[in-house]
C-alpha cells in the first residue's frame, strides 16, 4: 500500500522555523543539506510507516502517534498518525525538545 502524506500546518512551521535558524546560526549548506534528507525521510513514511515506533507522548495524549528519527545523529523527531491511506505529520520537533503533552497537540 502507497500511503497519501500530508504535512499539518504546525509540522510545516516547525519545519520552518528549523530550517530558519540553521540559515542564521549554522550555514544556508547546512540547512538544505538537513531540510533534503528530512523531505527523503518523510517520503520513505509512503511505503512503510509502521517501521516506525511508538512516540513516547502517545499515551499521554491518548492517540497512536510515531515517529521517525532524521539525521546520523537522530537529532529531529517527525511526529505521524496514520488513519486509513493517509500519513498525517504532525510536528517536526529536535530531540532537545520536550515530549509533546495534552495541550501542545
Amino acid at each position: 500500500m502507497i500511503y497519501n502524506v500530508f504535512i499539518e500546518p504546525t509540522a510545516f512551521q516547525e519545519i520552518e522555523t528549523s530550517y530558519r535558524w540553521m540559515c542564521d546560526n549554522l550555514s544556508a549548506e547546512v540547512a538544505n543539506n538537513w531540510y533534503y534528507e528530512l523531505q527523503d525521510a518523510i517520503t520513505s513514511l509512503q511505503k512503510f510507516p509502521l517501521r516506525c515506533g511508538i512516540a513516547p507522548e502517545a499515551d499521554v495524549i491518548g492517540r497512536e502517534i510515531r515517529q521517525l528519527w532524521v539525521g546520523k545523529r537522530r537529532k529531529y523527531r517527525v511526529l505521524f498518525v496514520i488513519e486509513e491511506n493517509v500519513i498525517a505529520i504532525l510536528h517536526v520537533r529536535h530531540s532537545h525538545q520536550s515530549y509533546l503533552t495534552e495541550e501542545s497537540d
